[in-house]
């Protein structure tokens, strides 16, 4: 449970991390959004999965082309999310919430899958 509970840590604080960069950037950057959005986001892969690895799963291994598959799932992620998302937008800001906080808890958890019985399946039963 504790290895949960600093998955979720450390996914939240770098995705507020991008939020703020991206949208810092975007205002004083002279590059599109998308560029800027996309880059940042591709930036965030590696050091997201070091901190995963060492904070929140606490492995001293990991599988082999692990990066890969983390950066493959983080971007697959981001494709389905925004595939569902912009399909099904109702322009309703609380049933748009509701979608995208759906959405995001649902590839969250898969994405802690993953990483738990796959990237890092070497630690401990216990999480820790």
């Amino acid at each position: 449970m504790m290895a949960f509970v600093r998955f979720v840590l450390v996914g939240g604080s770098f995705s507020l991390g991008y939020a703020v960069i991206t949208a810092g950037l975007i205002r004083v950057a002279a590059a599109p959004p998308l560029a800027i959005s996309v880059g940042v986001y591709l930036i965030c892969i590696p050091a997201a999965f070091w901190a995963q690895r060492h904070i929140a799963f606490r492995a001293d291994r990991q599988a082999k082309g692990a990066l890969w598959i983390y950066a493959a799932t983080q971007i697959g992620s981001l494709a389905v999310i925004s595939a569902i998302t912009t399909r099904f937008v109702t322009r309703v800001f609380w049933w748009d919430m509701l979608l995208f906080v759906a959405t995001a808890g649902v590839a969250a958890v898969a994405s802690f899958l993953i990483c738990r019985y796959i990237l890092f399946r070497t630690q401990a039963p216990d999480g820790r």
